[in-house]
């Protein structure tokens, strides 16, 4: 079993409980309009096609010290196969007992109606559309329309009860950050409107980027190659 793989990181501090391992699958069939991860959407311009136990055999260094997994995208609903697969590896190979934690862009209602046994495989799941006209004040998701489902004790543990309705804390907002060669990584939920202040910020200075929020230009898909490990990241203030 393959999964059209965007990229991976450990550690992960800002999409869930503790330090974790990040996946971000690539390919999107929702495409919310104001999403900051444009770059996930082209299904055919996966970075990676890669078999899920060699994904297995990267994390296996981190997890001694994981607290768990996070898969985001892209759509990893849009790849339903993969997606069971990577979740029941994580459980066959995590000894210290963390969560899994997937964001999905689909209504709750649907992923309940189509995808029973995927949620009784993870332990929190963010869902719904991103809306770009919602308010963006509570914490671990990008519009307050959507939901967090804590679906084991597990979860009722590590996250809050009243999570739904709960706003991001002074200095909870932050960002993860990566630098490698020409690309700079970020992971976490920027405030609305960030990535094009920063955007503006570097023009002044005579710099110019492309972001997460504009699709690749290119469409052509490219060739499968070797997982590689990304440099950790390190945390930044939002």
């Amino acid at each position: 079993m393959k999964a059209a793989l965007n990229r991976m990181h450990y550690p992960v501090t800002t999409l869930g409980y503790g330090r974790r391992v990040g996946l971000w699958l690539q390919g999107c069939s929702i495409r919310c309009p104001g999403c900051v991860s444009q770059d996930t959407w082209e299904a055919g311009n996966a970075l990676q096609h890669i078999d899920v136990e060699e994904i297995a055999r990267v994390w296996q260094r981190w997890l001694p010290a994981a607290d768990g997994l996070t898969i985001s995208g892209g759509e990893p609903f849009d790849q339903p196969e993969a997606l069971l697969a990577l979740m029941r590896a994580w459980r066959r190979d995590d000894t210290r007992g963390g969560d899994i934690l997937v964001f999905s862009g689909y209504p709750l209602e649907t992923l309940r109606a189509r995808h029973r046994t995927h949620l009784r495989a993870l332990d929190v799941l963010i869902s719904d559309p991103y809306e770009a006209g919602a308010g963006d004040t509570r914490m671990l998701r990008g519009s307050d329309n959507q939901r967090v489902t804590l679906a084991t004790a597990l979860a009722r543990r590590r996250y809050p009860r009243d999570i739904n309705t709960l706003p991001w804390s002074d200095g909870r907002r932050r960002l993860d950050m990566v630098v490698a060669g020409d690309d700079v990584w970020m992971a976490g939920i920027p405030r609305r409107g960030e990535l094009a202040r920063l955007q503006a910020a570097l023009r002044e200075r005579g710099l110019t980027c492309a972001t997460s929020q504009q699709p690749r230009q290119s469409s052509q898909p490219q060739q499968p190659q070797k997982l590689q490990e990304q440099p950790q990241l390190l945390p930044v203030r939002a």
